[in-house]
C-alpha cells in the first residue's frame, strides 16, 4: 500500500504531500487539483521504464523547462533509494529515460533493485475509473477474454459475458444481487446476441457482439441499454468495477455518486469499503457529494481537502492532522472546548468550516 505521495510541479500541484490510508477521499471545488492528483499517479503508471521498487522512490520529470517530481513511499518495501530522470513531450507522448546512480550504493547506473516487483506491480495495476454510460448503449464486443473493466467501462458487455461463463457465482451473480439490493425493480442481468453497427463492423470486422439489458422478472420485461437511464448504467458499471475478480491494487474513482440517488449512496460506499478489505485494494475517491463525505465521519484521517491559493497553486490539507487537531489545539490554549467537526461533517463542509468549497463572488 502506498503510504505517502509527494508531488512537485505537476500541473497545479506545485508542492503537495498526502499520507494515504486504505480508502481515501479527496474533496474540494471544481478545478482545485483533485483530478490532477489522480492524473499524476496515472502518469507514473503509463510512463515508467523498469520502474524501481523501494521504500522511498523519487522521480523527476522535465517538460520544456517545467519539472515535476514524485516521491512514493511504500510501507511493504525495504528502504532502497534510486532516482530516475525523465525527459518528455506531453503532446506526442515521446519519452526518454535515464537512470542516475543509487543514493546508497555509490554505483553508477542501476538496472535492477532487489524487490523491484511489488511497487512495479502496484503502479501497473493502477486504474482511474470514469465510467461513460454512453459507451454501454451500443452492442459490445465479446470473446476478448478481458477480466478487467476498462477505465470508461466501454468493455462492460464483453466483461459480463466472460463473467457469466467463467465467474458466474463469484462475480456475475454477486453483481446481480448487489444491483437488486440497490435497484429492486431489476433482478437479472441479460445478454443477447446483437447485430453490430456499421461503425463496429468497420472497426472490428467479423466479430461477435451482444447487448446488455436488465430484467424485471415480476413484470417479465427486459429493458435494454438504450432504454435505461444513464444513472442506472453508471451504477451497473460501478458494481462491475467493484466486483471484478482481479481489481487493480490501486483504484482511482472519480465521483462514485454520479447518477445515483442519494438514498443509495450508503450502499455504494459499503461496497467500496468492502472491496478494500476483501481484496486488499487501496482506493482513492473524489467527490462533490455530502453523503459520500459523511461516510468518512469516523475516519477523518482519510479525507483530504483541496483548495487553490491566489496564484492558482493547489494546496492540500488532511482533515484530521491539518484541520481538526490544530483547531482543537488552539481552543485548548484559549480554554475552550473541542469543536466536534465530524458529527455533522457534511454540514460543516458545506458551511465552509473545513475549506474545500467554492468561493463566493
Amino acid at each position: 500500500m502506498l503510504k505517502r505521495v509527494s508531488i512537485q510541479n505537476f500541473k497545479s500541484l506545485k508542492d503537495v504531500t498526502l499520507d494515504l490510508q486504505k480508502v481515501n477521499l479527496l474533496i474540494g471545488p471544481n478545478n482545485s487539483g483533485k483530478t490532477n492528483f489522480l492524473k499524476a499517479l496515472e502518469f507514473l503508471k503509463v510512463n515508467y521504464n523498469q520502474f524501481p521498487r523501494r521504500k522511498d522512490a523519487s522521480f523527476v520529470f522535465n517538460d520544456s523547462g517545467n519539472s515535476a517530481s514524485f516521491l512514493l513511499v511504500d510501507d511493504s518495501i525495504d528502504p532502497v533509494y534510486i532516482k530516475k530522470t525523465y525527459d518528455f513531450y506531453s503532446e506526442d507522448s515521446y519519452f526518454t529515460v535515464n537512470n542516475s546512480k543509487s543514493e546508497n550504493s555509490g554505483n553508477g547506473i542501476v538496472s535492477y533493485i532487489p524487490g523491484q516487483k511489488e511497487l512495479e506491480q502496484l503502479l501497473l495495476n493502477t486504474q482511474i475509473y470514469k465510467p461513460d454510460p454512453n459507451k454501454l448503449i451500443k452492442p459490445g464486443l465479446v470473446g476478448t477474454g478481458e477480466e478487467i473493466v476498462s477505465d470508461d467501462a466501454s468493455n462492460l458487455v464483453g466483461f459480463l459475458d466472460l463473467m457469466l461463463g467463467k465467474y458466474r457465482r463469484q462475480v456475475f451473480n454477486r453483481t446481480e444481487s448487489d444491483l437488486h439490493t440497490c435497484i429492486p425493480e431489476f433482478d437479472e442481468i441479460n445478454l443477447e446476441d446483437a447485430p453490430p453497427t456499421d461503425e463496429l463492423k468497420k472497426q472490428y470486422g467479423d466479430k461477435s457482439f451482444k447487448r446488455i439489458g436488465l430484467t424485471n422478472s415480476k413484470q417479465g420485461v427486459t429493458y435494454w441499454a438504450d432504454e435505461l437511464s444513464e444513472g442506472t448504467l453508471y451504477f451497473l458499471a460501478l458494481l462491475c468495477i467493484i466486483n471484478q475478480p482481479n481489481p487493480p491494487k490501486l483504484l482511482l474513482l472519480e465521483e462514485p455518486e454520479k447518477g445515483i440517488h442519494p438514498r443509495r449512496i450508503r450502499e455504494v460506499m459499503d461496497f467500496i469499503f468492502q472491496l478494500a478489505e476483501e481484496k486488499d485494494v487501496q482506493i482513492i475517491l473524489t467527490t462533490h457529494n455530502e453523503h459520500v463525505l459523511d461516510d468518512f465521519s469516523t475516519r477523518p484521517e482519510s479525507v483530504f481537502v483541496f483548495d487553490k491559493d491566489e496564484e492558482g497553486a493547489t494546496y492540500v490539507r488532511n482533515l484530521q492532522r491539518d484541520i481538526i487537531e490544530p483547531t482543537n489545539a488552539r481552543n485548548k490554549e484559549l480554554g475552550l472546548d473541542d469543536i466536534d467537526l465530524t458529527t455533522n461533517l457534511s454540514e460543516n463542509w458545506l458551511y465552509g468550516l473545513l475549506g474545500g468549497v467554492p468561493s463566493i463572488p
